[in-house]
């Protein structure tokens, strides 16, 4: 167990400096010793040596603030070495190993003996050591995590299969995910741009449906993030779950520090904007990996409180591979006032969706060079029949009559390319590229800009835009249409030269704007180890 208190600024060790930040650590000999969040400390009764990464590693648990506006005091319970309940029954779930252990219990994976599966069996932590009674706080949370999540029906969320007590030992039944939790992935480094897409989709639906039951989730986490052998990302952990319309009032928060979103600190309810934060503060963990915020202070409470006035600190430069829109969203979720961040979930999943890459499988050639046929032929059919008609009224006689009709006539043969452009910047494809299932996109597979999606039609198009100009220009001033068609010839060969020579095949009217014609295909699912395995025990995973 640790312990931060205001007043903690001593030794750990004769033989250490001055601590900048001292713990009160229980060691699991059952005595106390100070030992320095920077350095660690030796336990003086049984000399084990307390690392300073262990402590730090305790210090993103989940844990309970005292009233914020007196002393604040952090606790975080010690992992004990030796577990007494592998190999126990508690019901008709006999215990086989450890799989993760948190500030109010351990969970284990099982063997349910009645159905022959495996599944994950939560048991609550006793107050001291593993031994007596149940903590009431942890019973009272776990049977909050149990009616929380049992209410919930949704592929997003770890589902609760029995809750039960055996010689007044409280434990709860789930399902077991198979695969590691985000904060195990992070080990490996950030995720792809993609996958953390992914990952805030699907956890914001999540939160959505668990908010259609008026259920606040108060603790989103990496941790608390599980990856289902069919990449589904599962919700876990609701044991600090509320009820947006019964919550409890009173001066302790819970929650993990670094995750908490200021209002609370400030002694505000909980909310949906609350549970908004953390989730912006875990996909800002996944992007970057590291947290948006630095801490300032050496007490919780200074630490606490630095958290809702320091800036968020995006990586300067901005990393290419990362779509600069992205920075948007996260400014919005991570908003020091609850009011400037989302009213609702639908609005983030729209906003993430509209940020989620396609396929970025580029498109041959042959399916290019005909959708570019198509939009041609297309484009030509409809000013045609207008070239034409000027052709006419310029050999008319009556000459005063065809100088102002043959202008008319000639702009009306753009009105029909006219609505064509409109529809590609307001995002339409065109009918080549629909036909043939491509789609034009940014470097990181994303739609381009309305006014880069304009100007790049006119170039794409040039050929089909100038032709009948250089008609209308050479009935009137000969030799003038000869200047254009030479232009419009080079401007087409130099577009076609550029797809061959480039080394992404791209002609010069996307090498100009930065876009890339790929597959319209769906993108492949969320890939948690795109190089690397995860050292997970067994695969098997579960946060607590």
């Amino acid at each position: 167990m640790f312990k931060m208190n205001d007043s903690d600024r001593n030794y750990s060790h004769p033989n250490q400096p001055p601590s900048v930040t001292n713990l009160l650590y229980r060691c699991v000999c059952g005595h106390e010793a100070k030992v320095d969040i920077e350095s660690g400390g030796v336990c003086p009764h049984c000399f084990r040596t307390v690392h300073p990464e262990a402590i730090r590693q305790a210090m993103s648990a989940t844990v309970t603030v005292g009233d914020v506006t007196q002393a604040t005091a952090l606790q975080i319970s010690d992992l004990i070495e030796e577990d007494p309940f592998i190999g126990s029954l508690l019901g008709h779930f006999k215990l086989d190993r450890p799989l993760g252990r948190g500030g109010m219990g351990t969970v284990y994976r099982a063997l349910d003996t009645s159905l022959q599966r495996y599944v994950a069996v939560k048991v609550v932590r006793a107050s001291e050591n593993n031994c007596g009674d149940a903590n009431p706080q942890h019973v009272a949370n776990m049977l909050q995590e149990a009616i929380a999540q049992a209410r919930l029906n949704h592929p997003n969320v770890v589902t609760i299969y029995y809750v039960g007590r055996q010689e007044d030992l409280p434990f709860l039944a789930m399902e077991l995910v198979g695969g590691p939790s985000l904060h195990e992935r992070l080990k490996l480094g950030s995720l792809p741009y993609a996958d953390v897409i992914e990952v805030g989709l699907q956890v914001a639906d999540a939160l959505r449906h668990a908010d259609q039951f008026g259920i606040v989730h108060a603790d989103i986490k990496p941790s608390n993030l599980l990856i289902g052998v069919d990449n589904q990302v599962k919700l876990s952990d609701f044991g600090l779950s509320r009820m947006t319309d019964d919550e409890r009032k009173s001066g302790k928060i819970s929650g993990t520090p670094s995750y908490l979103a200021p209002e609370l600190v400030d002694g505000v309810g909980l909310s949906i904007q609350s549970d908004m934060y953390a989730l912006g503060v875990t996909l800002f963990e996944l992007l970057f990996g590291k947290l948006p915020f630095q801490w300032k202070g050496t007490t919780v409470r200074e630490r606490l409180q630095s958290q809702g006035e320091a800036p968020i600190e995006f990586p300067e430069p901005w990393p290419k591979e990362i779509p600069i829109q992205i920075k948007a969203v996260l400014t919005k979720l991570l908003a020091k006032n609850p009011g400037e961040r989302y009213a609702d979930y639908d609005s983030i999943i729209k906003d993430l969706r509209r940020l989620m890459p396609v396929n970025t499988t580029s498109g041959g050639l042959a399916p290019r060079a005909m959708a570019y046929a198509v939009d041609q032929v297309m484009l030509f059919a409809t000013i045609a029949p207008f070239v034409f008609a000027v052709m006419i009224l310029s050999q008319e006689e009556n000459l005063r009559w065809s100088l102002w009709s043959i202008p008319i006539v000639g702009l009306l043969g753009f009105v029909a390319p006219g609505i064509y452009l409109a529809a590609i910047r307001n995002g339409w494809r065109s009918l080549g590229c629909y036909l043939f299932q491509l789609r034009s996109v940014d470097s990181h597979g994303l739609p381009l800009r309305q006014d880069l999606r304009f100007t790049r039609e006119i170039l794409r198009c040039m050929f089909t835009w100038l032709f009948p100009l250089s008609i209308y220009a050479g009935l009137f001033w000969p030799g003038v249409d000869r200047l254009l068609d030479l232009g419009i010839l080079l401007f087409f060969a130099i577009d076609v030269a550029f797809f061959f020579v480039t080394e992404n095949r791209t002609p010069l009217h996307d090498w100009l704007f930065g876009s890339q014609v790929v597959l319209d295909v769906e993108r492949s699912s969320l890939v948690v180890n795109p190089s690397t395995q995860v050292p997970v025990k067994e695969s098997f995973s579960h946060g607590s």
